[in-house]
Parts: C-alpha cells; structure tokens; sequence
C-alpha cells in the first residue's frame, strides 16, 4: 500500500466500501492519512454509489446512517461541466483502445482529474488505464 506526500486523496467508492465494513487495513490507511494532516475527499459519484447501496442492503437505516456521518469528514468533489467533458474524452480514448471501463468509474476518474487529487482505490485495474490519472493502489 503506497502512500503518497500528498495535500489532498480522493477516496474511492472501493475504499470507502472497506471502511465502512472496517477492514482494518484500509481503516488504517485512512488514519495516516488523516494523521498526515491530507484533505480527505470523495467525489459526488462515489455519495450515488454509497447510498444506493444502503438502500439496497437489508440494514438499510444502520447503513445510511453510517454512510452520513463517514461523508460527512470527507470534502465532497461535484461533477461539473468541465469534469463531463473530461469523462467523456477519457471513454471515447479508452472506447478507441477497445479498453472501456464503466461510465461510473470514468466520472470518479474525471473529478479527481479536474481536482488535480490522487485517487486510493482497491480498483487499480479500471483505473490505470485512464491517462494523466494518479493511482493509489491499495492492496
């Protein structure tokens, strides 16, 4: 698990999953980063991804709950204009390249482009395959 000397992460819906399910490793990844002084953020995709997942679950009232207060110490990322033109450039390339990765994950892609912030996630495969994206892989 790489840490980088960074300002600010973006956290991805992969790492942010784990959290919640307390899985220790990424738990304390989280913790030196905040330790570290970084800015913890998340992108406005990732919130959808989470909530709808609450919804779905079977403890729907404990799960929201604890997707609240878990966004609510992160700097939440919007999707703009500028991140959909980014988005959509980066699934036309990878289109080209017959190398598609969901419409979901080029969004969170694009947000942490635009927002000049690395991304942690479990999901290096989909994610290293966009350009001028920085990646931190969790294991």
């Amino acid at each position: 698990m790489e840490i980088l000397d960074a300002a600010s992460v973006c956290l991805d819906t992969s790492v942010l999953v784990d959290n919640l399910r307390g899985k220790k490793q990424t738990i304390q990844f989280v913790k030196r980063l905040e330790d570290a002084g970084t800015t913890l953020s998340t992108t406005a995709i990732t919130c959808f991804e989470l909530y709808y997942g609450a919804y779905r679950s079977k403890r729907r009232d404990k799960n929201l709950a604890a997707t609240k207060v878990l966004l609510s110490r992160l700097v939440i990322l919007d999707l703009t204009d500028e991140s959909s033109d980014e988005a959509g450039e980066i699934l036309a390339l990878l289109e080209e390249r017959g190398d598609l990765i969901g419409f979901r994950d080029a969004l969170i892609a694009a947000i942490a482009i635009i927002n000049n912030v690395p991304l942690a996630t479990h999901d290096t495969e989909h994610f290293s395959r966009v350009p001028d994206l920085e990646v931190i892989g969790l294991a």
